[in-house]
């Protein structure tokens, strides 16, 4: 039997639901600590999350590589499984993947003039302050033109202290702020609707994960290379050759989503970015990376182009 319903055109946006994974780089202490402190976001769209770790699986059979795709496992060279699995992922990201999943990085500059380190009483507040930034920023940049989102949080399990409301504080937080600045600027913010509460934890190593789970676990590992490898092209804080590799890869993808979208060859645009904030203004900025492809020029701070 025909829905009548489905005859006639209500005028309602659809809502589009997507999974979000998130990791971190970096660890704050005042007076210490790293310098650069990256959040780092991955959009899935929950139709599209079957096909993606079907890709990111293939990869791993063509490279005969089933362990835990780990950032900061990989050592002296790229040629062996692991580090060929990382370069597939990279580039099955780059080419297939970006298409749908969209990846935001925040990197925050500690060391910064304006970095205000008074207002923040506990590490965690700094943790989950930019963490937030980090998912509002990629919620304006990637997803305002759906107009209704539905969405799922996840983020790589770590140990956090016993008053860390993290789990309970991001979605919260995303929900009100979102929703204040909708009503001020409707076209510019999607109305979100969370389908879960609190931030799920994930395990990133497979071997641990439940099978139920193998698909967030995947998809978790992604967004580790994603975020661990920006922070390498940023920090330059590892002599490992496979660590530098995968860098200069993402570097090459930076530089090229830091021009004008008409100049841009690598097809990225509103589909990955990488934000720095602030620089001695309070600004969001694009410093020179550490790392530099030998068949380009090094990159320079230009505040005008920063995003957002």
């Amino acid at each position: 039997m025909v829905d009548q319903r489905a005859l006639f055109d209500t005028g309602e946006i659809p809502e589009v639901a997507f999974a979000m994974y998130h990791d971190e780089s970096g660890t704050y202490k005042r007076g210490g600590g790293d310098r650069w402190l990256l959040h780092g976001v991955l959009f899935v769209p929950a139709m599209k999350q079957g096909e993606t770790f079907s890709l990111l699986q293939e990869v791993r059979g063509q490279n005969g590589y089933w362990k835990e795709v780990h950032y900061v496992k990989l050592q002296k060279h790229i040629r062996g499984p692991k580090g060929r699995c990382a370069t597939g992922w990279l580039n099955a990201y780059a080419s297939r993947l970006s298409n749908f999943c969209f990846y935001y990085c925040l990197a925050i500059d500690t060391y910064s003039s304006a970095f205000d380190h008074d207002r923040f009483s506990q590490p965690y507040h700094v943790y989950n302050r930019f963490m937030r930034m980090s998912i509002e920023s990629a919620i304006v940049w990637f997803l305002a033109r759906y107009g209704r989102i539905a969405l799922k949080i996840y983020s790589d399990a770590k140990r956090r202290p016993k008053e860390d409301n993290f789990l309970e504080y991001i979605p919260a937080e995303i929900l009100r702020s979102i929703g204040r600045k909708r009503r001020e600027k409707p076209n510019a913010y999607p109305k979100i609707h969370l389908l879960h509460p609190q931030v799920l934890l994930v395990d990133s190593d497979p071997a641990k994960t439940p099978e139920e789970m193998q698909e967030e676990c995947e998809l978790t590992q992604l967004a580790d290379l994603l975020t661990s490898a920006i922070a390498q092209a940023i920090t330059g804080s590892s002599g490992q050759k496979a660590k530098i590799a995968l860098a200069e890869t993402v570097g090459r993808w930076i530089e090229d989503t830091r021009k004008p979208p008409w100049l841009q060859t690598k097809d990225l645009h509103r589909r990955f970015a990488v934000s720095c904030f602030p620089d001695e203004n309070g600004r969001f900025y694009n410093p020179a990376l550490a790392v530099k492809d030998p068949f380009k020029i090094p990159l320079f701070k230009d505040s005008e182009d920063a995003l957002i």
